[in-house]
């Protein structure tokens, strides 16, 4: 009986023991699940606001390519403009000349047809006066 009752008593104090060292091994990770849990609470904080300052760099930065890209945009207009106005003020006087060219060109026609019809009539004149010095000068047709 002593023999059982010492074999008991020593299981019973090796049960305390892995009861406690399985108590306190609990808490230690208790403890190591809660600083393990605080670590990824700070890991994943710090890293959304690393992706807030990321986002708003990105949204700070696409502002600036879009203010860049519409003052782009309203000078190409304005070139754009000029070069249409520039084009069309080429296109009248371009035309201005050709009128004036043509209207040039119509004065030149007609004093060359009045040159011309001048030059045939003196022409004309100088044939009449040729036909009358011949038949002046002519011998006369031989009488039969």
């Amino acid at each position: 009986a002593v023999l059982g009752s010492t074999q008991c008593i020593l299981i019973w104090i090796g049960l305390r023991f892995i009861r406690r060292a399985a108590e306190s091994s609990d808490k230690g990770l208790e403890q190591q699940g809660k600083a393990d849990e605080k670590r990824h609470n700070e890991a994943m904080k710090a890293l959304a606001d690393r992706h807030a300052a990321t986002m708003k760099a990105e949204a700070d930065r696409h502002a600036e390519v879009m203010q860049a890209f519409e003052r782009q945009e309203r000078e190409s207009d304005r070139r754009h403009t000029e070069a249409m106005e520039a084009a069309e003020r080429r296109e009248r006087e371009s035309l201005r000349r050709h009128e004036e060219t043509m209207l040039a060109f119509e004065r030149q026609r007609g004093d060359a047809e009045k040159r011309h019809a001048e030059s045939m009539a003196v022409l004309d004149t100088q044939r009449q006066a040729m036909e009358t010095l011949i038949e002046r000068t002519a011998p006369s047709p031989p009488r039969a």
